[in-house]
């Protein structure tokens, strides 16, 4: 709004180490950087690469669901 920007930056542990099949287990996260009313801690949440090459993450909590792709 009103042409300003910000930048956040998060922290998360992993919940636990992935085996050679994936999937990969983040805990909740923490924001080190950027403004409290622009820049929310995350919940719990699982990547999992797809056959496709791209990268899905699901919020453990919502099953809230992003895709991510190479450019």
């Amino acid at each position: 709004a009103g042409g300003s920007s910000y930048h956040c930056v998060f922290e998360a542990d992993l919940s636990a180490a992935p085996d050679s099949d994936g999937p990969l287990s983040i805990g909740p996260s923490t924001v080190t950087t950027g403004p409290a009313a622009s820049c929310a801690p995350g919940e719990p949440t699982t990547v999992t690469l797809l056959p496709d090459g791209t990268l899905r993450r699901v919020n453990n909590d919502s099953g809230e669901a992003l895709t991510y792709t190479r450019q």
